[in-house]
C-alpha cells in the first residue's frame, strides 16, 4: 500500500530507534530509581554528632539523572534527526555546543532550586548560585536564539514572504529587527536575574536614547530610509537602474547606505539611503528584463520612405538580441516628422536583456549606418540655402547725398554773429550819462 511517502536509503533507523528506546527507558525506570533512592541510599550529609547538616532530596537526584538523559537524547538523537529531516548534510550553524551548555546550566539551576527548598538554612547562599547560573543560562539562550534566527528562521520567512514576489527583499529587514528584539530580550532577562529595577533603567535608557537621537540624526535618517527602501521594493540586488544619466547595477542595499556599480566608469558608488530615497531613479529591469529601444535616423528628402522602412526592419531582424518571437514585441518603424533638413524615422525594437543595452545600442547604430549605405540612402545632415542678390549702383543720388552735408556744415556758422552782437549793452551804458547834463543846466 502506498501512503504517499517512502523512506530514503540513508534513513537513520538507528538514531530513531535509539531516541524511542531512550524515552522508554527514562519513563519506565523512574519508579525503580525513586524506590532505590528512598530505601537504599542515605542522601544526607551529617555532622560529627550524626545530625543531617545538608540534605539531597530524592527529587534533586532524579533531576540530575533526568539531566543526563535529556543531554544524551538531544545531542545524539534529536539534533542529528533534525538535520536529516531538513534535507541537509551539514548545518548552516551547528547548534550542538550551545545546546549542550544550555541544557546543563538550566538543569543545574533546577537542581539548585530543589536543594534550596530541601535546605532552608542555606537558602541565601544557594540563591546567589542560582542567580549566577541563571544569568549564564540567559547568555547561552540569547546566543542560541540569535544564531537560530539568523540561520534558520530568517531564510524560511523570507522565502515564504517572497512567494510570487521575486523582487522583494525581506531578509535583511527581518534579520535586523529580529536581532534587536532578541538582544533586548537577552539584556532584560540577564539583568532581571540580579533583580535590577527596570523603572530606573528604562528612564536612563530614555534619556540616553534622546541624546543619541539628537547626536546621530543623519545616521538615524539613513537607517529609517533604508527600511523604507527595503519595504518599498523599488529595486533589489542585481537590478539595473539609470542614475545621474548613467547606467548602474545595484550591488547591495544596506540599512545605512546602498552600493551601486557604475557600468560606464567601472566604479562602486556608495550612496546614503537618505539621499537615494529622495531622488528619481529609473529601474530598467522592471517590470521585466525586456527594454524598448529607439534608434533615431534622419535621411535626405530624396530618399524613398518605403526603402528606408524595409532597411531598418532588416537590421532589426538580423540582430540576435532583438526580440522576434513575441507578437506583441515585434520590431517596427515610425515615420516621425518632416524635419528642416531630413525625413526623421525611428526604429523601435525590444531587446531581451536590459543589461546589454549599451552594446546592443551601439551594434544597431553600426548596422543601420551600413545598411542604409548599401541601399543607397543618404543620412541627412543640417543644410541651409543662402541666396545672394546683385544691387545696381546709382551715382547721381550719391553725389546729391555728398553735397547736402556741406551746406549743412556752412549754415552752422550763423551762431557766431550772435556772439558779436552781445556787445550792444555796452553802448547803452554810456548813453545813460545824458541825465547828468540836465542836472547842471538847472543850477544855472
Amino acid at each position: 500500500m502506498n501512503f504517499g511517502f517512502a523512506f530514503r536509503k540513508d534513513f537513520p533507523y538507528f538514531r530513531l530507534f535509539g531516541f524511542v528506546l531512550s524515552l522508554a527507558i527514562m519513563f519506565f525506570s523512574r519508579p525503580y530509581i525513586t524506590l532505590y533512592l528512598q530505601n537504599e541510599l542515605d542522601l544526607a550529609v551529617k555532622d560529627p554528632d550524626g545530625i543531617p547538616a545538608f540534605v539531597f532530596s530524592d527529587l534533586s537526584v532524579w533531576i540530575l539523572i533526568s539531566l543526563m538523559f535529556v543531554t544524551i537524547i538531544t545531542i545524539f538523537f534529536i539534533i542529528p534527526l533534525s538535520l536529516y529531516f531538513r534535507g541537509l548534510t551539514q548545518w548552516e550553524w551547528d547548534p550542538t555546543n550551545v545546546v549542550f551548555w544550555l541544557i546543563i546550566t538550566h538543569g543545574l539551576s533546577i537542581f539548585l532550586a530543589e536543594i534550596a527548598a530541601a535546605n532552608p538554612d542555606y537558602n541565601q547562599y544557594i540563591s546567589i548560585l542560582i542567580d549566577v547560573v541563571n544569568s549564564i543560562t540567559i547568555i547561552f539562550l540569547t546566543i542560541f536564539l540569535l544564531k537560530a534566527y539568523s540561520n534558520f528562521v530568517v531564510p524560511s520567512m523570507a522565502d515564504w514572504l517572497t512567494v510570487g514576489k521575486s523582487d522583494t527583499q525581506y531578509a535583511p529587514l527581518l534579520d535586523i529587527i529580529g536581532t534587536l528584539l532578541i538582544i533586548v530580550f537577552g539584556v532584560t532577562n540577564f539583568l532581571s536575574t540580579f533583580h535590577v529595577d527596570f523603572g530606573v533603567l528604562i528612564a536612563g535608557v530614555g534619556v540616553v536614547g534622546l541624546v543619541i537621537a539628537l547626536a546621530a540624526q543623519d545616521t538615524l535618517s539613513n537607517f529609517f530610509s533604508g527600511i523604507l527602501l527595503l519595504l518599498d521594493q523599488g529595486f533589489k540586488t542585481g537590478d539595473m537602474i539609470r542614475f545621474n544619466d548613467t547606467y548602474c547595477i545595484i550591488r547591495e542595499v544596506g540599512l545605512r547606505s546602498t552600493k551601486i556599480y557604475d557600468i560606464v566608469n567601472h566604479v562602486i558608488i556608495i550612496i546614503p539611503n537618505n539621499s537615494l530615497a529622495n531622488q528619481d531613479i529609473v529601474n530598467l529591469t522592471k517590470p521585466d528584463r525586456y527594454y524598448r529601444l529607439r534608434i533615431l535616423v534622419g535621411v535626405s528628402y530624396d530618399s524613398d520612405s518605403r526603402v528606408v522602412e524595409e532597411a531598418l526592419l532588416a537590421v532589426a531582424k538580423d540582430n540576435k538580441d532583438v526580440e522576434q518571437d513575441d507578437p506583441t514585441r515585434l520590431p517596427l518603424v515610425r515615420f516621425q516628422e518632416f524635419g528642416d533638413s531630413s525625413l526623421n524615422f525611428a526604429l523601435v525594437v525590444w531587446i531581451k536583456n536590459v543589461i546589454k543595452i549599451r552594446q546592443i545600442n551601439s551594434d544597431l547604430h553600426y548596422q543601420v549606418f551600413e545598411k542604409l549605405a548599401d541601399v543607397g540612402v543618404t543620412i541627412a545632415f543640417p543644410q541651409r540655402d543662402v541666396h545672394l542678390y546683385d544691387v545696381p549702383k546709382k551715382p547721381a543720388r550719391k553725389a546729391e547725398a555728398k553735397e547736402e552735408p556741406e551746406k549743412k556744415t556752412t549754415s552752422k556758422k550763423a551762431p557766431a554773429k550772435k556772439t558779436t552782437s552781445k556787445k550792444a549793452p555796452a553802448k547803452k551804458t554810456t548813453s545813460k550819462k545824458a541825465p547828468a547834463k540836465k542836472t547842471t543846466t538847472k543850477k544855472r
